[in-house]
């Protein structure tokens, strides 16, 4: 059941500007302190093209390497280059190092309903000989029309319901074109409008639950159709700070406090999720929602080892919802909302079958054994 993380990632951003023939040349900003989204220089050891070599002083041993990121968003690049560039830059790693263990992540995608990308990469003739097709990426950020009103936030659940539906559609032309290759929704966040533009306001606090209910409701379906691995996007971002003359960095999807380096509540729904499930053991079983289609709750119960039973639930909406939970007196319950903050998720035994939602909460519940009377 469930998804999990890559050890050990490294990624090659987008191809910086240089090149790319431009109508007019990149400038750099005069400030290091200014964010520069076209990724203009390259971190790490390497050769120039006179042959003189730079040195970083920092060697690591990765087990994965993603080939650029978010190629069909910037240089207008179709998927044939790619696959070429792709290819290139395994053969030059293998060249230059003899590492044939190392796994590769592909495509990374950050716009949607690209199906043809899929069909011409997963398609293992299109490649140069020897070429793994180990993994492939691709992103997935819940919108919003308002930055500050939590109502428009209810928005982000049918907005992942509807990727759901991408995700069938890629995974079967992953399954009929690279069996073998496994698949990683490596970027799965929030962003909020105006996130980069100096002084837009401040969300209200309960947006973080919001946003760390809609990742826990995203790792559950997306864990049904067998994705492997789902992650988090950011760890940092912040808002203009003009102490330290630092322009916006996408505040809304930071998963720490930029104050304090407290987890906010996607930083804590994460924990919770990670150590609660047993990927190895775990298998969800059918559960059915008394809600009208799961409009307001989403639930998922698993099993495990040992008479383990446990529920994860989350709440969909900007109000107070109640939950009946029969049989879970003298459980154990941890949730993730307002109340908790940026702290971890408070734990309670159960005395009621009813459990009280606040706002986006998201809840696991703990049973009791079944042989506990």
């Amino acid at each position: 059941m469930g998804s999990k993380s890559l050890n050990h990632l490294n990624m090659f951003p987008r191809q910086p500007n240089w090149l790319f023939k431009q109508d007019t040349p990149h400038i750099y900003p005069d400030s290091p302190t200014l964010p520069d989204w076209k990724y203009q220089y390259t971190k790490g050891g390497f050769i120039d093209e006179y042959g003189r070599k730079h040195t970083s002083g920092y060697e690591y041993n990765w087990d994965y390497t993603e080939i650029f990121n978010e190629v069909d968003m910037e240089h207008q690049m179709n998927v044939e280059y790619y696959t070429r560039a792709y290819d290139a830059v395994i053969q030059g790693i293998r060249r230059h190092t003899n590492n044939y263990d190392m796994k590769y992540v592909g495509m990374v995608l950050g716009y949607h309903n690209e199906f043809d990308w899929y069909r011409y990469f997963l398609n293992h003739s299109n490649h140069a000989p020897d070429i793994p097709l180990d993994f492939i990426a691709y992103h997935f950020y819940a919108i919003a029309n308002n930055r500050t009103d939590p109502k428009d936030w209810e928005s982000f659940f049918s907005q992942l319901d509807t990727f759901t539906l991408e995700i069938e559609e890629i995974e079967e032309i992953r399954k009929s074109l690279s069996p073998e290759t496994r698949t990683t929704i490596d970027e799965l966040g929030v962003i909020l409008p105006d996130d980069n533009t100096p002084g837009a306001p401040r969300f209200p606090l309960v947006y973080w639950n919001a946003a760390s209910a809609l990742f826990a409701y995203a790792w559950a379906k997306i864990s049904r159709q067998g994705i492997d691995v789902i992650a988090h996007s950011q760890l940092v971002g912040y808002p203009e700070l003009p102490d330290l003359q630092f322009q916006p960095n996408y505040p809304s999807v930071t998963m720490l406090n930029w104050t304090t380096g407290e987890g906010t509540a996607k930083y804590w729904t994460l924990k919770l999720l990670i150590e609660t499930a047993d990927i190895d053991n775990d298998q969800a079983v059918v559960t059915r929602t008394i809600d009208g289609g799961e409009q307001n709750v989403f639930s998922q119960a698993f099993t495990g080892k040992d008479d383990r039973r446990w529920v994860l639930i989350v709440n969909k909406r900007y109000t107070d919802i109640d939950v009946l939970l029969p049989g879970c007196i003298g459980g154990r319950m941890q949730i993730v909302n307002e109340a908790s903050g940026f702290g971890p998720a408070t734990e309670v035994t159960l005395t009621l079958n009813r459990i009280t939602l606040s706002p986006f909460a998201v809840a696991v519940i703990h049973m009791p054994p079944t042989n506990v009377l």
